[in-house]
Parts: structure tokens; C-alpha cells; sequence
């Protein structure tokens, strides 16, 4: 059939079906390219149903000793799996125990900040002078290492003062700056709750509510914390109530089997609610020690993702009036100041309990931690540097201050 009889077709068989009005108006050209315009949408929509029938049925028929070695070991990897490209995440995993001690790592973490900024400013303050175009480089170089604004004019300030004194040595202002850092830090930090870290028998259940923008690496987190957790002896339950995400259900789930953790999780668009709910419930029925909810993370500036999770944290005081015990809220330290006013929006709306700071592997600056713990008074819990269980530790003040400085 060419091209002259299908269009005399289509034409016959819109009069026949009393539709010829709706296409009288077109040429055969147009007509052509509106037809091959529906014929590829068509063929669009079939091609995404297919693929996800496909992916579905992949994970489901792979078992534990048809995977390679390379994926039977319990670790993630929080770069590929937690993005913004949403279902395209993949599972990988390592099987080698970290070479190095978690100093070294962390100080191999940070070492881009401390070279390239800290070692500027000792450069700066060999010239034994203190002006405004030293003041001027040294604010510059604050704000390179991603410190907010206010936390810099404190600094400048407070220096200024300090060598303004008759005694003062200008080369001192590193150790100057790791004091006046810790100071600022320490009482935040006094207020953390060590059951983040510490399973004590016979204290409760604790209920955890993770939450964090999509590509933080809070998926990763919680499994992390479930890993560390359960092998401390405690028993661990964890809801996906990601539910926007089959991909992000499906991360955790690794997680949790590798764990040998109780998840809970439901059907691709349900209400996270919901499930945050039914993960307490089952909790509370399993006399748990600890309950973990993942949430939705889309952008932090979305109104419906704050107003869903505080729905949430409404949800659970329905099963227990005190929970959650913990929000806390995973920031990616790479995304430099965007981290602050990310925080911001999550503590206005959750009223956080602690910050978790991922990522901090060499290619984040890390300084906004002092910004956005001095800020919303909010101390930070954990601070992490790669993609293993071990690369996840608790947040002391005089390692990060060391890694950081030098």
C-alpha cells in the first residue's frame, strides 16, 4: 500500500465513523506526520512498560549463588545507588575490608580543604601583616572551604580582636581557628543521644526518621545503621517508605537481607504514611529495639514532600507519643551552601535531632558542618567518606577539626 492509498483509508474510515470533521482540515502531509507522531508515543509507552517488566522480573528470579562475587558481599555503594536519576540506580557492592584506619580516611577525605585552603592561609600569614587585604584573602578562602557567612564573620571578627592584642603571632591562626571552632561546636554536640550508637538492652524501642533530598546517600545510610546496629545485638525493623521510588525500595532491601533485618515496605505509590505506620506496628509486635523509616526525598523546595513528611511524624505519635526519638537528616557535603538552606527547610517543618554528613570523600569541602550544626543548633550525628559500612562513624569534633585543619 503507498502512501496515496493509506491516506485515502484513514479518510474513508473517518467518515464511516462519523470522525471526518475533526481531520478535514489537514493535508495529507499533515495528516502523515500526526499519525507518525501518534504510532511513535504509542511505541514509547509499550517500550517503558516492557522495560520495567523486564527489570522486575530480573531481580526477582536472580538468587543469592547466581550472583557474581563481586555482589555477595554486604556493602553499597552510595554514589551509584543514591541519585536523583531515580530508577536508573544500581546495586554494587564491595568485598575488602578498608586498608586504612578511619582517621586516614577521613583525613584523605578532607585533604582538598585543609591543601588547598588552610595551607593558603599559612602561606598569607607568613607575611607577619594583618590588613584589610589580608582580611579580604582570608574571608575568601573561608568561603571557598564552603563556611557560611555568618560563621566567617564571627571568625574575622573574633581574629581581629585576638591580634589586635600586643602579644599577637599571626602565624597562630590555624590552632586560633581550631579553638574557636571547637568552642562553637562542643555545646552543640553535647546534645546528642548516644543510643544513635550505643545498644543498651532492655531501653525501649527507639523509632528513627531518616530523611534527606534524593542523592544525599540516606538510603544507603539507614542500611548502613541497620548493619552497625543489629550487629551490636539489637533488633532492627525498617520501613521503605520511599514509596515514590521502586528503586529506593529496592536498595534498602538489599541492605536489610544483608543485615538479616525485618523490612516493611508496600506497593510502589502507596502512602508513606502508611507505611511508616505499619513499620511502628510491626516493631512494637516484635518487642524491637529499634525502628528505622526511610522517607521521600524529592527537592527540598517541593511544599507536598515537607508537608508529607510532617503528616508522617504525625502518623507514628498515634502508636507512640514520643516517637519519632530521632529526625535526622542526611546532607551530601558536596553540595556546599545549597547543604544549609536544605537544612533549614527540613528543621522548619521536622524540628531536626541530629544532621548526617555523607560524602565527605575528597571531592566536598566539608566546612559547611560547622555552618549548619552552629545555625539550627542541631548537632551532627555521623559523618561518612565511602561506600562501605565501616566509612559510616560517629561525628567527634577533634577528628573532624584535625582532617579538616590539619
Amino acid at each position: 500500500m503507498n502512501l496515496e492509498e493509506m491516506i485515502l483509508k484513514i479518510r474513508e474510515f473517518a467518515a464511516q465513523n462519523n470522525f471526518e470533521q475533526y481531520i478535514i482540515n489537514f493535508d495529507d502531509r499533515e495528516l502523515l506526520l500526526i499519525i507518525g507522531g501518534l504510532i511513535s508515543i504509542l511505541g514509547l509507552f509499550l517500550f517503558l512498560i516492557l522495560r520495567k517488566f523486564l527489570r522486575k522480573n530480573v531481580v526477582e528470579d536472580i538468587s543469592e549463588d547466581e550472583l557474581p562475587d563481586a555482589l555477595k558481599n554486604k556493602s553499597v555503594d552510595e554514589e551509584s545507588l543514591e541519585t536523583e536519576a531515580d530508577d536508573e540506580e544500581t546495586v554494587e557492592v564491595s568485598h575488602q575490608a578498608p586498608s586504612k584506619s578511619w582517621r586516614d580516611r577521613l583525613s584523605l577525605g578532607l585533604s582538598s580543604t585543609r591543601d588547598g585552603v588552610w595551607g593558603k592561609l599559612e602561606n598569607i600569614f607568613n607575611a607577619k601583616k594583618l590588613d584589610d587585604d589580608t582580611l579580604e584573602q582570608i574571608e575568601e578562602l573561608l568561603y571557598s572551604a564552603d563556611m557560611g557567612h555568618e560563621i566567617i564573620d564571627e571568625i574575622i571578627e573574633s581574629f581581629k580582636k585576638e591580634m589586635s592584642k600586643e602579644d599577637n603571632d599571626f602565624s597562630n591562626f590555624k590552632s586560633w581557628t581550631k579553638n574557636f571552632l571547637k568552642e562553637k561546636l562542643d555545646p552543640i554536640q553535647s546534645h546528642v543521644d548516644h543510643s544513635l550508637f550505643e545498644f543498651k538492652k532492655d531501653s525501649g524501642l527507639k523509632v528513627f526518621m531518616i530523611v534527606g533530598v534524593n542523592g544525599a546517600g540516606k538510603t544507603t545510610t539507614i542500611g548502613k545503621l541497620a548493619t552497625k546496629l543489629k550487629k551490636q545485638g539489637a533488633n532492627v525493623v525498617v520501613g521503605a517508605c520511599d514509596t515514590f521510588r521502586a528503586a529506593a525500595v529496592e536498595q534498602l532491601e538489599v541492605w536489610c537481607q544483608r543485615a538479616d533485618v525485618e523490612m516493611i515496605k508496600a506497593k510502589e505509590g502507596n502512602d508513606p504514611s502508611g507505611v511508616a505506620y505499619d513499620t511502628l506496628a510491626k516493631a512494637k509486635s516484635l518487642n524491637a529495639d529499634y525502628c528505622l523509616l526511610d522517607t521521600a526525598g524529592r527537592l527540598h523546595t517541593a511544599s507536598g514532600l515537607m508537608d508529607e513528611l510532617s503528616k508522617t511524624k504525625k502518623v507514628l505519635t498515634k502508636l507512640d507519643e514520643n516517637a519519632p526519638h530521632q529526625t535526622l537528616l542526611v546532607i551530601d557535603s558536596i553540595t556546599g551552601q545549597n547543604a544549609l538552606n536544605q537544612a533549614k527547610e527540613f528543621n522548619k517543618a521536622l524540628n531536626l535531632s541530629g544532621l548526617v554528613l555523607t560524602k565527605c570523600d575528597g571531592s566536598s569541602k566539608a566546612g559547611n558542618a560547622v555552618s549548619m550544626a552552629s545555625a539550627l543548633n542541631v548537632p551532627i550525628t555521623y559523618i561518612g567518606v565511602g561506600e562501605d559500612v565501616e566509612d559510616l562513624e560517629i561525628f567527634k569534633i577533634d577528628e573532624y577539626l584535625g582532617a579538616l585543619l590539619g
